[in-house]
């Protein structure tokens, strides 16, 4: 089937998904770089904005949303160099860079949208960013299998000490049918089924970022798989009532973790779901839906 059938099914795929979930996509302008998201109708409700993890894209939020999509007014947003947004090559892509940006796309929007206060939700890298950004007026917090208190090696961290050159574990090549299936199987309890035009999509969009993304992630992460910033003290000076969210099989981010999280943010509530690895939105949506609806009320 030719590339461009597979983006088109790809693409209409998506649109449906994103239909079932009622968001638009649009876009905005900063810093002369388009920044994509999606967003909901629901402007009269509080808004609550969404943000993926490392390597990732809004889309994974999709599943979740849907179930969110008569409570809150949406945002899902696509960091600079992800997903639809604009690539910023020169840009150094380090969490507080890229917690600095966002605050610039949020502020932009909150003044054209006249939105006064949210509560932000963020996945793995994603809910280290949206910390970072502490000028905003953020009502609540959703930390979802967030990096940044390390307790126990995972059996992919292990795995990285045993190479002389990280760059070459399977999960940064995602170029190959087996290396999709791997990052698939690590990723998700019960892997979503895709068909074959969205896999091939998908991996043809993979190469031809690989590089870019390769620098993305080792501006954040080192050798050993861990972030480069070690942030166990802004984490303990969150004031904010936070929901911690972690999947128990999760192989990136031990769910350790999530018990130190825990400890550390003072005004925390911690759920740990049970057969569930790192995209509780995956995996657990409706769950996940269920529980921020009765943190956020």
């Amino acid at each position: 089937m030719p590339k461009q059938l597979n983006k088109w099914l790809y693409e209409k795929t998506r649109n449906i998904l994103r239909w079932q979930a009622k968001v638009t996509r649009k876009s905005i302008e900063v810093d002369g770089y388009n920044i994509a998201y999606l967003e909901s109708k629901n402007n009269h409700k509080k808004t609550l904005i969404l943000i993926h993890g490392l390597n990732d894209e809004k889309d994974t939020w999709l599943m979740m949303a849907s179930a969110l999509k008569d409570k809150y007014h949406l945002i899902l947003i696509d960091l600079l160099g992800s997903g639809e947004s604009d690539i910023a090559m020169d840009f150094e892509y380090t969490l507080h860079n890229q917690a600095d940006f966002l605050e610039k796309v949020i502020i932009k929007m909150m003044k054209g949208k006249g939105i006064d206060s949210f509560s932000l939700a963020g996945h793995s890298m994603g809910g280290l960013v949206m910390l970072l950004a502490d000028r905003l007026p953020i009502d609540k917090f959703i930390l979802i299998d967030t990096m940044g208190a390390h307790v126990k090696f995972t059996p992919l961290e292990i795995e990285a000490q045993k190479v002389d050159d990280i760059s070459q574990l399977p999960f940064l090549n995602i170029t190959t049918k087996e290396a999709f299936k791997e990052a698939m199987i690590i990723s998700m309890y019960k892997p979503l089924y895709m068909p074959k035009f969205m896999i091939k999509h998908i991996l043809a969009t993979k190469a031809s970022r690989l590089e870019f993304e390769r620098k993305k992630f080792f501006d954040v992460i080192d050798e050993n798989i861990r972030p480069r910033e070690n942030l166990e003290n802004d984490l303990s000076q969150i004031k904010q009532e936070t929901l911690i969210v972690w999947g128990k099989e999760d192989l990136g981010i031990d769910a350790s973790s999530a018990y130190k999280l825990h400890e550390l943010i003072e005004n925390s509530t911690l759920k740990v779901y049970e057969k569930c690895r790192h995209y509780p939105q995956i995996d657990k949506p409706k769950e996940l839906a269920a529980d921020i609806v009765a943190f956020l009320g």
